[in-house]
């Protein structure tokens, strides 16, 4: 009932805001978040929907676009619960608190629009990057796309291959080479360029659906058979970052990576489960 001094809206008001808080403080409570490395939202995405269609009291909440050390930070802060990292944690983070555990590995290579990209050795693919004149088996131009410098790609690239690292800071000379800042815009642009040549990951390739094309290494193709059975032996480490004291949640989501089901969703998206 309204009265004129406003006491009984201010009240009434004042209940609502409680309320609310509340409720948003429980919904919070049980919403688990993660994010990281933009290789493996869309793995995040398909792990957390099954996570959460086996827990009625947890809702899961992937934040896309923070990259490995944006969500590095973001778990430092606990603004997230988990964060997915394509990087071990550097010694200052460690210094945070943070703890890592690699949950996941799955094949690293060089993929191409040209539908037949062909094989090369692994001795000879720095020359092939590098070089301004390198062409595909049919003759067609290979057109180098670079990630930034201190994505954590470029690295994981420049130490995979010998003189790879040499390669790349030549390559980052040429002023007619794209570079992309993203995950999504590396795996966006090598779509859309004709001859592209970049690197990636299989599991990316896999769950976002690219039509792009691997080449083989020393005739071994980036399966996740050819991983496990070591005659591919070119991978990416995907790593779970959470606080040294991790939430509830985090513990619960962690484990359902060990599980069956976690396993299988894993693998359906080209990762061997690492056990921790």
């Amino acid at each position: 009932m309204f009265h004129p001094s406003g006491k009984s809206i201010s009240i009434g008001i004042l209940t609502f805001c409680v309320a609310l808080s509340s409720g948003l403080a429980i919904a919070h409570a049980d919403t688990l978040r993660m994010g990281g490395t933009g290789a493996a939202t869309e793995l995040m995405k398909v792990l957390g929907a099954a996570f959460e269609a086996g827990a009625d009291d947890v809702t899961v909440e992937v934040i896309a676009g923070l990259g490995s050390s944006g969500s590095i930070a973001a778990a430092t802060d606990s603004a997230l619960d988990i964060a997915v990292s394509a990087r071990p944690l550097k010694p200052a983070e460690v210094e945070t608190g943070l703890a890592q555990s690699v949950f996941a590995q799955t094949p690293y290579g060089l993929v191409s629009s040209n539908p037949n990209p062909g094989d090369i050795a692994a001795s000879e693919l720095a020359a092939f990057y590098a070089s301004t004149t390198s062409t595909w088996p049919d003759g067609t131009p290979v057109r180098v796309i670079l990630r930034p410098n201190r994505e954590s790609d470029t690295a994981l690239l420049g130490g995979m291959f010998a003189g790879m690292a040499e390669a790349i800071d030549t390559v980052r000379l040429r002023i007619d080479v794209p570079v992309a800042a993203t995950d999504q815009d590396n795996l966006e642009l090598a779509s859309s360029l004709d001859g592209s040549l970049v690197g990636t990951s299989l599991a990316q390739v896999v769950t976002e659906h690219r039509q792009l094309h691997f080449m083989t290494i020393d005739g071994y193709q980036p399966t996740l058979e050819n991983l496990e059975n070591g005659s591919y032996p070119f991978a990416k480490s995907f790593y779970l970052v959470v606080s040294g004291t991790p939430t509830p949640l985090a513990q619960r989501f962690t484990a359902f990576l060990q599980s069956v089901d976690g396993k299988r969703i894993l693998s359906a998206a080209a990762c061997r489960p690492v056990v921790n």
